[in-house]
Protein backbone atom coordinates (compact mmCIF):
# COMPACT_ATOMS: atom_id res chain seq x y z
CA UNK A 1 0.00 0.00 0.00
CA UNK A 2 1.45 3.39 -0.98
CA UNK A 3 2.25 5.98 1.69
CA UNK A 4 1.03 9.45 0.77
CA UNK A 5 1.48 12.98 2.08
CA UNK A 6 3.18 14.31 5.17
CA UNK A 7 2.04 11.43 7.32
CA UNK A 8 4.00 9.09 5.02
CA UNK A 9 7.15 11.21 5.24
CA UNK A 10 6.91 11.31 9.02
CA UNK A 11 6.57 7.57 9.16
CA UNK A 12 9.64 7.08 7.01
CA UNK A 13 11.65 9.46 9.16
CA UNK A 14 10.62 7.71 12.34
CA UNK A 15 11.46 4.33 10.90
CA UNK A 16 14.92 5.53 9.76
CA UNK A 17 15.66 6.96 13.18
CA UNK A 18 14.68 3.69 14.83
CA UNK A 19 16.94 1.72 12.55
CA UNK A 20 19.79 4.14 13.22
CA UNK A 21 19.41 3.69 16.98
CA UNK A 22 19.42 -0.07 16.66
CA UNK A 23 22.62 0.10 14.59
CA UNK A 24 24.34 2.32 17.16
CA UNK A 25 23.50 -0.10 19.93
CA UNK A 26 25.50 -3.06 18.46
CA UNK A 27 29.14 -3.70 19.61
CA UNK A 28 31.72 -4.10 16.82
CA UNK A 29 32.87 -7.68 16.32
CA UNK A 30 36.64 -8.13 16.95
CA UNK A 31 38.57 -10.47 14.66
CA UNK A 32 41.05 -12.73 16.50
CA UNK A 33 44.68 -12.39 15.27
CA UNK A 34 46.06 -15.28 13.22
CA UNK A 35 48.05 -17.76 15.35
CA UNK A 36 51.82 -17.79 14.81
CA UNK A 37 53.20 -20.65 12.72
CA UNK A 38 54.02 -23.75 14.77
CA UNK A 39 57.61 -24.04 15.92
CA UNK A 40 59.68 -26.93 17.19
CA UNK A 41 61.50 -27.12 20.50
CA UNK A 42 63.92 -29.77 19.25
CA UNK A 43 67.52 -28.82 20.07
CA UNK A 44 70.11 -28.75 17.34
CA UNK A 45 71.54 -32.26 16.88
CA UNK A 46 75.16 -32.71 17.91
CA UNK A 47 77.76 -35.05 16.40
CA UNK A 48 78.20 -38.32 18.29
CA UNK A 49 81.07 -38.76 20.74
CA UNK A 50 82.17 -35.14 20.56
CA UNK A 51 83.26 -35.50 16.94
CA UNK A 52 83.69 -32.27 14.96
CA UNK A 53 81.03 -30.99 12.59
CA UNK A 54 81.80 -31.40 8.92
CA UNK A 55 83.68 -34.66 9.40
CA UNK A 56 84.29 -36.44 6.11
CA UNK A 57 83.22 -40.08 6.24
CA UNK A 58 84.84 -42.84 4.17
CA UNK A 59 83.05 -44.00 1.05
CA UNK A 60 80.25 -46.50 1.62
CA UNK A 61 80.97 -50.08 0.55
CA UNK A 62 77.34 -50.58 -0.46
CA UNK A 63 76.75 -53.21 2.22
CA UNK A 64 76.26 -51.06 5.31
CA UNK A 65 79.99 -50.59 5.87
CA UNK A 66 82.72 -48.22 4.70
CA UNK A 67 85.81 -48.53 2.54
CA UNK A 68 88.91 -47.97 4.70
CA UNK A 69 92.55 -48.99 4.81
CA UNK A 70 91.35 -52.27 6.34
CA UNK A 71 88.94 -53.19 3.53
CA UNK A 72 89.40 -56.08 1.10
CA UNK A 73 92.86 -57.12 2.25
CA UNK A 74 94.39 -60.62 2.18
CA UNK A 75 94.78 -62.62 5.37
CA UNK A 76 98.53 -62.03 5.65
CA UNK A 77 97.97 -58.26 5.49
CA UNK A 78 95.13 -58.53 8.00
CA UNK A 79 97.67 -60.06 10.41
CA UNK A 80 99.95 -57.04 10.08
CA UNK A 81 97.04 -54.61 10.47
CA UNK A 82 95.95 -56.53 13.57
CA UNK A 83 99.41 -56.09 15.07
CA UNK A 84 99.26 -52.34 14.39
CA UNK A 85 95.77 -52.04 15.90
CA UNK A 86 96.87 -53.70 19.14
CA UNK A 87 99.96 -51.51 19.29
CA UNK A 88 97.69 -48.46 19.12
CA UNK A 89 95.52 -49.99 21.83
CA UNK A 90 98.52 -50.51 24.09
CA UNK A 91 99.44 -46.86 23.66
CA UNK A 92 95.94 -45.43 23.74
CA UNK A 93 93.94 -47.63 26.10
CA UNK A 94 96.42 -48.86 28.70
CA UNK A 95 98.01 -45.75 30.16
CA UNK A 96 97.83 -47.17 33.68
CA UNK A 97 98.78 -50.71 32.71
CA UNK A 98 95.70 -52.06 34.47
CA UNK A 99 93.72 -53.25 31.44
CA UNK A 100 96.23 -55.95 30.55
CA UNK A 101 96.36 -54.88 26.90
CA UNK A 102 100.06 -54.02 26.93
CA UNK A 103 101.05 -57.21 28.74
CA UNK A 104 99.02 -59.38 26.37
CA UNK A 105 100.26 -57.49 23.33
CA UNK A 106 103.87 -58.02 24.40
CA UNK A 107 103.16 -61.69 25.03
CA UNK A 108 101.73 -62.02 21.53
CA UNK A 109 104.80 -60.34 20.02
CA UNK A 110 107.06 -62.78 21.83
CA UNK A 111 105.06 -65.90 20.96
CA UNK A 112 104.28 -64.89 17.38
CA UNK A 113 107.66 -63.40 16.42
CA UNK A 114 108.23 -65.62 13.38
CA UNK A 115 104.65 -65.31 12.17
CA UNK A 116 104.73 -61.53 12.41
CA UNK A 117 108.12 -61.36 10.68
CA UNK A 118 106.61 -63.32 7.79
CA UNK A 119 103.70 -60.89 7.65
CA UNK A 120 106.05 -57.89 7.58
CA UNK A 121 108.10 -59.43 4.78
CA UNK A 122 104.98 -60.05 2.72
CA UNK A 123 103.69 -56.51 3.36
CA UNK A 124 107.00 -54.93 2.30
CA UNK A 125 107.10 -57.07 -0.85
CA UNK A 126 103.53 -56.08 -1.70
CA UNK A 127 104.15 -52.35 -1.26
CA UNK A 128 107.53 -52.39 -2.98
CA UNK A 129 109.68 -50.28 -0.64
CA UNK A 130 110.28 -49.52 3.02
CA UNK A 131 109.07 -45.92 2.58
CA UNK A 132 105.79 -47.12 1.08
CA UNK A 133 105.44 -49.61 3.93
CA UNK A 134 106.08 -46.85 6.46
CA UNK A 135 103.41 -44.64 4.87
CA UNK A 136 100.88 -47.47 4.77
CA UNK A 137 101.47 -48.49 8.38
CA UNK A 138 101.00 -44.85 9.41
CA UNK A 139 97.60 -44.90 7.69
CA UNK A 140 96.66 -48.00 9.68
CA UNK A 141 97.81 -46.43 12.96
CA UNK A 142 95.89 -43.23 12.23
CA UNK A 143 92.72 -45.21 11.54
CA UNK A 144 92.80 -46.97 14.90
CA UNK A 145 93.77 -43.76 16.72
CA UNK A 146 90.56 -41.89 15.79
CA UNK A 147 89.37 -40.43 19.13
CA UNK A 148 85.56 -40.71 18.82
CA UNK A 149 85.60 -44.52 18.70
CA UNK A 150 88.29 -45.07 21.31
CA UNK A 151 86.13 -46.18 24.29
CA UNK A 152 84.47 -49.00 22.36
CA UNK A 153 87.70 -49.84 20.52
CA UNK A 154 89.57 -50.14 23.82
CA UNK A 155 86.97 -52.54 25.22
CA UNK A 156 87.25 -54.72 22.12
CA UNK A 157 91.05 -54.56 22.12
CA UNK A 158 91.18 -55.77 25.73
CA UNK A 159 89.28 -58.93 24.78
CA UNK A 160 91.15 -59.53 21.52
CA UNK A 161 94.60 -59.03 23.07
CA UNK A 162 93.83 -61.53 25.83
CA UNK A 163 92.66 -64.13 23.31
CA UNK A 164 95.62 -63.69 20.94
CA UNK A 165 98.19 -63.86 23.74
CA UNK A 166 97.19 -67.48 24.32
CA UNK A 167 97.10 -68.57 20.66
CA UNK A 168 99.58 -71.07 19.29
CA UNK A 169 101.83 -69.55 16.56
CA UNK A 170 100.43 -71.76 13.81
CA UNK A 171 96.86 -70.54 14.41
CA UNK A 172 97.39 -66.78 14.31
CA UNK A 173 97.17 -66.54 10.49
CA UNK A 174 93.67 -67.98 10.41
CA UNK A 175 92.49 -66.02 13.47
CA UNK A 176 93.71 -62.62 12.26
CA UNK A 177 90.90 -61.60 9.85
CA UNK A 178 88.10 -62.16 12.37
CA UNK A 179 90.08 -60.50 15.16
CA UNK A 180 90.80 -57.49 12.95
CA UNK A 181 87.11 -57.22 12.03
CA UNK A 182 86.22 -57.00 15.73
CA UNK A 183 88.64 -54.10 16.16
CA UNK A 184 87.34 -52.31 13.05
CA UNK A 185 83.67 -52.62 14.10
CA UNK A 186 83.71 -49.73 16.66
CA UNK A 187 84.81 -47.35 13.92
CA UNK A 188 82.13 -48.62 11.52
CA UNK A 189 79.54 -48.08 14.25
CA UNK A 190 80.80 -44.55 14.78
CA UNK A 191 80.59 -43.77 11.05
CA UNK A 192 76.98 -45.00 11.01
CA UNK A 193 76.12 -42.88 14.04
CA UNK A 194 77.67 -39.87 12.33
CA UNK A 195 75.65 -40.54 9.16
CA UNK A 196 72.48 -40.60 11.31
CA UNK A 197 73.54 -37.30 12.86
CA UNK A 198 73.78 -35.75 9.38
CA UNK A 199 70.22 -36.83 8.61
CA UNK A 200 68.97 -35.47 11.93
CA UNK A 201 70.74 -32.16 11.31
CA UNK A 202 69.23 -31.87 7.82
CA UNK A 203 65.73 -32.39 9.26
CA UNK A 204 66.39 -29.87 12.02
CA UNK A 205 67.53 -27.27 9.48
CA UNK A 206 64.37 -27.85 7.40
CA UNK A 207 62.28 -27.06 10.47
CA UNK A 208 64.15 -23.80 10.94
CA UNK A 209 63.62 -22.73 7.32
CA UNK A 210 59.94 -23.64 6.99
CA UNK A 211 58.71 -23.00 10.54
CA UNK A 212 56.77 -26.25 10.30
CA UNK A 213 57.26 -28.96 12.86
CA UNK A 214 58.65 -32.13 11.37
CA UNK A 215 59.92 -35.26 13.10
CA UNK A 216 63.64 -35.29 13.72
CA UNK A 217 65.42 -38.50 12.80
CA UNK A 218 66.70 -40.48 15.76
CA UNK A 219 70.47 -40.90 15.83
CA UNK A 220 71.99 -44.26 16.62
CA UNK A 221 73.26 -44.43 20.16
CA UNK A 222 77.03 -44.27 20.53
CA UNK A 223 79.35 -43.71 23.46
CA UNK A 224 80.08 -40.06 24.14
CA UNK A 225 83.20 -40.63 26.22
CA UNK A 226 86.35 -39.36 24.56
CA UNK A 227 89.80 -40.29 25.75
CA UNK A 228 92.33 -37.53 26.18
CA UNK A 229 95.80 -37.67 24.70
CA UNK A 230 97.21 -35.53 27.48
CA UNK A 231 99.02 -37.06 30.43
CA UNK A 232 102.43 -38.22 31.64
CA UNK A 233 104.94 -39.01 28.88
CA UNK A 234 105.42 -42.42 27.36
CA UNK A 235 108.61 -44.12 26.25
CA UNK A 236 109.11 -46.59 23.42
CA UNK A 237 111.10 -49.82 23.64
CA UNK A 238 112.82 -51.00 20.46
CA UNK A 239 114.00 -54.41 21.56
CA UNK A 240 115.97 -56.21 24.27
CA UNK A 241 119.41 -57.58 23.43
CA UNK A 242 121.96 -59.93 24.93
CA UNK A 243 124.28 -57.47 26.63
CA UNK A 244 125.29 -53.84 26.41
CA UNK A 245 127.41 -54.23 23.27
CA UNK A 246 124.61 -56.00 21.39
CA UNK A 247 122.16 -53.30 22.43
CA UNK A 248 124.45 -50.52 21.18
CA UNK A 249 125.04 -52.34 17.90
CA UNK A 250 121.27 -52.74 17.54
CA UNK A 251 120.80 -49.01 18.05
CA UNK A 252 123.14 -48.31 15.13
CA UNK A 253 120.97 -50.53 12.91
CA UNK A 254 117.76 -48.97 14.24
CA UNK A 255 118.96 -45.47 13.39
CA UNK A 256 119.67 -46.53 9.81
CA UNK A 257 116.29 -48.17 9.32
CA UNK A 258 114.15 -45.67 11.25
CA UNK A 259 114.96 -42.03 10.59
CA UNK A 260 112.58 -40.80 13.31
CA UNK A 261 114.74 -42.52 15.93
CA UNK A 262 117.51 -40.00 15.29
CA UNK A 263 115.50 -37.34 17.13
CA UNK A 264 116.08 -39.20 20.42
CA UNK A 265 118.98 -40.35 22.54
CA UNK A 266 118.76 -44.05 23.40
CA UNK A 267 118.58 -45.31 26.95
CA UNK A 268 120.12 -48.74 27.65
CA UNK A 269 118.36 -50.39 30.58
CA UNK A 270 119.43 -53.79 31.99
CA UNK A 271 116.55 -56.23 32.46
CA UNK A 272 116.44 -57.27 36.14
CA UNK A 273 117.67 -60.83 36.81
CA UNK A 274 118.72 -61.19 33.17
CA UNK A 275 121.64 -60.55 30.84
CA UNK A 276 119.37 -58.65 28.45
CA UNK A 277 119.60 -54.90 27.84
CA UNK A 278 116.63 -52.90 26.58
CA UNK A 279 116.87 -50.09 24.04
CA UNK A 280 114.33 -47.38 24.82
CA UNK A 281 113.74 -43.89 23.47
CA UNK A 282 111.63 -41.01 24.68
CA UNK A 283 109.98 -39.36 26.34
CA UNK A 284 107.18 -38.56 23.90
CA UNK A 285 104.84 -35.78 24.92
CA UNK A 286 101.46 -37.36 24.15
CA UNK A 287 99.63 -40.35 22.74
CA UNK A 288 99.63 -39.03 19.18
CA UNK A 289 103.41 -38.71 19.13
CA UNK A 290 103.80 -42.20 20.58
CA UNK A 291 101.49 -43.61 17.91
CA UNK A 292 103.40 -41.85 15.14
CA UNK A 293 106.73 -43.11 16.48
CA UNK A 294 105.53 -46.70 16.73
CA UNK A 295 104.10 -46.44 13.22
CA UNK A 296 107.56 -45.44 11.98
CA UNK A 297 109.10 -48.36 13.87
CA UNK A 298 106.57 -50.82 12.46
CA UNK A 299 107.17 -49.43 8.98
CA UNK A 300 110.85 -50.25 9.45
CA UNK A 301 110.03 -53.78 10.57
CA UNK A 302 110.93 -53.13 14.20
CA UNK A 303 109.07 -54.23 17.30
CA UNK A 304 107.75 -51.22 19.18
CA UNK A 305 106.71 -51.88 22.75
CA UNK A 306 104.95 -49.03 24.56
CA UNK A 307 106.25 -48.32 28.06
CA UNK A 308 103.51 -46.72 30.15
CA UNK A 309 104.36 -43.78 32.43
CA UNK A 310 105.86 -44.97 35.68
CA UNK A 311 106.50 -48.48 34.39
CA UNK A 312 109.90 -50.11 34.42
Amino acid sequence: MAIEGRSGLALLAATGAALLLVGCGRKPVKTAPAPPPPTTSQPRPLPPSGAPEGLRLPESDGHGGYRTVNSDIPDIEALWHLRSALNVAALSCDRTGKTGITANYNAMLSRQRKTLAKAYKAETARLGSTSATDAHVTQVYNFFAQPPAQPVFCASAKEVAAELAALAPETLDSAAPAALARLVQPFTDFYRAYADYRLALADWEKIGRSGTAKPVARMASFSTTVTSSAGPPWRIQLGAYSGDRAARDAWSRIRQRMSAANDFEPVYEPVPASALVRVRIGPVTDRNQAIALCAAAAGAGLDCLPVAPGKG
